[in-house]
């Protein structure tokens, strides 16, 4: 869904060699970077408190539709290496997942945008009725660069036939739009709250939390900064993230490690939680870090919880561990073809809450 901008190296002279940053380049570079904090932590404190996950994609990239980003069967292969470029879009993804309904009705209207930051908040984590997405309670917000007025304006009145309803929550004027999907019923909520803000949420109490806040509303921080997650996430890379997982939904939470072996969990009774950092200037390697009161979790660790059960498509991923501190292990990944790196992504989404049932 998502097209990453390129950054270029210049080359000067008969030798070819590549010029530095210009002191100017250099200070926009750090506006930007500072900039795209500041909004997130902004963004952050629109929140629930009791958000379980966020995704974050920071900027800038640009928007694509998921129709330009479709492989045909004569394009996909499990041992293809996957360009640079995509592997940084699929990443980018991942806090879009929200924006997939009714065929990229609104990434389709939104394709070409220069983004400047994407978070997605969850909690709340379902069984399917039967296959496909783990339902959620959720919101994705994605700040843009530029206005999008008079686009907000269109996306409203022309999929009026679309959309089931039209409500006013919170002063804002949201588009309901319901799919089914499987064997479930999704209900989709669109808003446009500020001119360069887009909210997509699959719950209404979730929307209307964010949209207080938002508008000025005081609450409790949703994972607050002395989780210990925070110290093993890295937030200034392209693309991060983290559960902190939420004991109070164990009974019902099939991604839950609590309470035993379920549908969709690693079982571990002190766990903690687990984050994942990716940037694809660093090279083609992503993290995991998984953290639990088990001391012995680096054994539990190679056994199965991060080696993603030992499954052949995980084979080209070149797994390997380290012990951060007793309970905290962190898994590398290396991101070179493409059944491996669908497989990981795959796998990835699961830990965070997104499992899919196949």
């Amino acid at each position: 869904m998502i097209k990453s901008i390129c950054l270029t190296l210049v080359a000067v002279g008969a030798m070819g060699i590549c010029c530095a940053p210009s002191i100017g380049q250099v200070a926009a570079q750090e506006k930007t970077r500072a900039a795209t904090s500041d909004d997130l932590k902004k963004v952050l404190s629109w929140l629930p408190s009791d958000t379980e996950t966020i995704t974050v994609a920071r900027g800038p990239f640009v928007l694509v539709s998921p129709s330009k980003q479709e492989l045909t069967p004569q394009t996909w292969h499990p041992n293809r290496v996957v360009p640079d470029q995509q592997l940084a879009q699929d990443f980018e993804d991942i806090p879009f997942l929200l924006f997939d309904f009714a065929n990229g009705l609104l990434s389709t209207r939104l394709q070409g945008k220069d983004v400047v930051l994407a978070v997605e908040g969850s909690r709340h984590f379902r069984a399917p009725a039967g296959l496909g997405l783990m339902p959620f309670e959720g919101c994705a917000i994605v700040v843009f660069a530029d206005d999008l007025g008079n686009d907000a304006r269109l996306f409203l009145r022309e999929t009026r036939k679309a959309a089931v309803r039209l409500e006013e929550i919170q002063g804002q004027q949201v588009s309901v739009f319901q799919v089914k999907a499987e064997e479930d019923t999704w209900t989709t909520f669109v808003a446009f709250p500020n001119k360069n803000v887009v909210l997509v949420a699959s719950n209404l109490d979730y929307l209307k939390e964010v949209l207080t806040r938002l508008q000025g509303g005081k609450g409790e921080r949703a994972l607050p900064s002395d989780l210990p997650e925070w110290k093993h996430v890295d937030t200034e890379s392209r693309v991060w993230g983290l559960r902190h997982y939420d004991r109070s939904q164990a009974k019902t939470d099939p991604s839950s490690p609590f309470g035993g072996r379920k549908s969709a969990n690693d079982p571990d009774e002190k766990a903690i939680g687990v984050t994942f950092a990716f940037d694809p200037s660093r090279g083609r390697s992503a993290t995991v870090t998984y953290l639990s009161d088990d001391k012995s979790i680096t054994a539990k660790a190679n056994a199965g919880i991060l080696t993603m059960s030992h499954a052949p498509e995980a084979k080209g991923l070149n797994i390997k561990f380290r012990e951060l501190a007793p309970g905290v292990v962190e898994a590398s990944y290396s991101l070179e073809q493409m059944e491996p790196i669908d497989f990981f992504l795959f796998a990835l989404e699961g830990m965070l809450g997104h499992a899919v049932y196949l």
